[in-house]
């Protein structure tokens, strides 16, 4: 009887003060990304004065899968480690993940120091192009902020990644590596630089989900 009673409590209790969850409910909750930091190991990408586009983007990779489980996505990291990962481990990766999406980031160099912007590329027309849009787009003009920056577009990219990915997937030129200003905000020491790339990716994958599905073909409108 004892038992019962405070059962019936708890079960009072718990209708009264319902656990609220942990994270946020946002158009990416419950959904699977897959993260793919570029570059690793053996390969660092590219390089300015010591700064490894391999470091960087695993960097940025992670303040996004943080960003990302505090509104309850389920998160997969291509590369957690500064190892060699090549386009066939990436793609096996967020297959056997069952990625609802996958974003490769990555950063550009370029032999002139003052050249900076961002661009999106895509592999299959039909699967890629309008999720590259879709994140480009909150890359550009939210990354605007440092002089010479410029909006280098979406193009068509032939790269394993994306083109034996069963998912929507986009490689994200982010930001020069090479630019002076990008390098001085890159090496500051706070991080703000790095945070606000994934800020963005993260926004561009809200944005991405937050549509809604085509209706189906020969369906009711």
């Amino acid at each position: 009887m004892k038992k019962l009673l405070f059962l019936s409590i708890l079960t009072f209790v718990a209708l009264l003060f319902p656990t609220s969850a942990a994270f946020a409910q946002t158009s990416v909750t419950d959904k699977r990304i897959v993260i793919d930091a570029g570059h690793g190991g053996s390969d660092s990408g590219a390089v300015n004065t010591g700064l490894k586009e391999s470091d960087v983007t695993r960097d940025i990779a992670n303040r996004l899968k943080i960003r990302l489980e505090a509104d309850g996505a389920i998160v997969g990291l291509t590369r957690d480690c500064d190892c060699d990962k090549s386009n066939n481990d990436r793609y096996t990766f967020a297959n056997n993940f069952n990625g609802d999406v996958l974003v490769s980031i990555h950063l550009n160099g370029s032999t002139n120091p003052s050249k900076d912007g961002t661009q999106g590329l895509y592999g299959q027309k039909t699967k890629d192009l309008d999720f590259a849009k879709v994140m480009h787009q909150a890359l550009y003009p939210s990354l605007n902020t440092v002089s010479n920056f410029t909006d280098l577009g979406v193009t068509n990219f032939a790269s394993g990644v994306l083109l034996k990915s069963n998912m929507p997937a986009t490689i994200a030129e982010t930001v020069f590596i090479s630019n002076s200003n990008e390098y001085t905000l890159l090496t500051d020491g706070t991080g703000n630089r790095q945070q606000q790339i994934a800020q963005s990716l993260y926004q561009g994958l809200v944005n991405w989900f937050s549509i809604p599905p085509a209706p189906p073909k020969g369906g009711k409108h």
